[in-house]
């Protein structure tokens, strides 16, 4: 498992103000094709998300006695071909660790003979340079499977899971960390918010709660499609749990992440960087579940039940922010902890600051406003470090189709 330590395998000072938006792409592109989710932020090939985002590490660890349980209760006929699909991989470093458990155990379990099929999925403008480059070792960070074990391959998919990624009745073991609360559309903007957790109006808030409902019930639906019977797969995605805490906002950490990022744009409107209209459009297109909301599409004579799936377990979970926690330790000099922990919360906000700016601005234009924006986030986090940390808050979801 990659240790808490200052990311290596790229020139942070090179790629700490680049950015991919949707810029190379020409017009008719533009229109054609508008992804559900973030656009990644880093420079293409650098592995960046994952170098920056080492509290997934973390939270995918949590996991792994959840899918190594889910191969152990997984029987397949000789011959055939073990099909592992990570859903939302991002560059896939933050899930390297537990693939690699998995295909170690399946050898265990199966031997050598039992070819071992890897399939990353995400998105078409999803950084999949980065993914081939960590799986073949070309850049530093956790072992590879796939040097390490004999008969595995690995492949991508550029289909994003609100449609059928995989053949029917493909998928042996289905995996998605952090990925599922991005929602297909956006429901509305947010009056004086840019969260749906900080949602005041009941209309807005119902719009949300209904998107992300049917979002849901279609991503469990379609790898119904997939997933062969009898096998299993295991999603960690974000949630509000019990206490009410979500990401960023825990009892672990006086400032509250998104609450910080609402008044640090709003201070944009005040000093006329950015008009009050571009505030009210910035809105993160996704959704933080509850447990109940979680479990709804599992009630029985569901299209999700009927469709042969059947919810195993679920909890919530929180895991502390790494970079908080190195802080505490360690302390040293707040500009460089700034530095560091800033970037864990740009790799998937970076697109939706963008996104909210005029398109009469220049992508330069746009680009130099969230640059300051982020900036001024690293002073405030260099003020009082140990006010602020990026908990994440997740439900543990293990699900069997029949």
């Amino acid at each position: 498992m990659c240790t808490q330590s200052t990311p290596v395998g790229y020139d942070h000072a090179k790629v700490q103000n680049s950015y991919h938006t949707l810029k190379d792409f020409n017009m008719d592109q533009k229109e054609q094709f508008s992804p559900h989710s973030h656009i990644p932020y880093g420079e293409a090939g650098t592995g960046f998300y994952t170098d920056n985002t080492l509290g997934c590490y973390n939270v995918i660890q949590e996991a792994t006695p959840l899918v190594l349980e889910s191969i152990k209760n997984t029987n397949i006929k000789g011959g055939s071909v073990f099909t592992i699909a990570d859903y939302g991989t991002a560059d896939g470093g933050t899930s390297m660790p537990i693939i690699y458990a998995c295909v170690k155990a399946i050898r265990e379990k199966y031997g050598e003979e039992l070819a071992i099929n890897v399939i990353y999925e995400d998105q078409p403008v999803n950084d999949f340079k980065s993914l081939f480059m960590r799986v073949h070792g070309h850049i530093p960070g956790p072992p590879s499977f796939l040097l390490d074990f004999p008969n595995v391959y690995v492949t991508a998919s550029g289909t994003d899971f609100y449609s059928q990624c995989f053949p029917k009745n493909t998928v042996t073991l289905g995996f998605s960390a952090t990925a599922m609360h991005w929602l297909r559309k956006k429901p509305c903007s947010i009056t004086g918010a840019l969260h749906h957790t900080m949602i005041t109006i009941p209309e807005e808030g119902e719009k949300f709660r209904e998107q992300a409902a049917k979002d849901w019930e279609q991503v469990l639906l379609k790898r119904a499609d997939e997933l062969m019977p009898g096998c299993q797969m295991v999603l960690v995605q974000f949630a509000v749990d019990e206490k009410g805490q979500f990401l960023g906002n825990t009892d672990g950490n006086k400032v509250s992440m998104h609450h910080l990022m609402r008044d640090l744009w709003k201070g944009f409107v005040s000093e006329g960087k950015i008009t009050e209209e571009e505030f009210h459009h910035t809105t993160f297109v996704n959704y933080y579940r509850t447990l109940e909301e979680f479990k709804k599409p599992f009630e029985t004579d569901s299209p999700v039940t009927k469709a042969g799936l059947k919810l195993v377990s679920m909890e919530t979970r929180v895991v502390r922010c790494p970079y908080k926690q190195r802080w505490m330790t360690e302390k040293g000099d707040p500009k460089e902890h700034a530095k560091r922990y800033v970037p864990t919360t740009r790799t998937w906000s970076n697109s939706t600051f963008l996104s909210g700016l005029s398109d009469s601005r220049s992508p330069e234009e746009k680009a130099k406003i969230v640059d300051e924006f982020f900036q001024r986030y690293e002073d405030e986090v260099a003020k009082h470090p140990e006010d602020h940390g990026m908990d994440y808050v997740h439900a543990y979801i293990v699900v069997k189709k029949e």
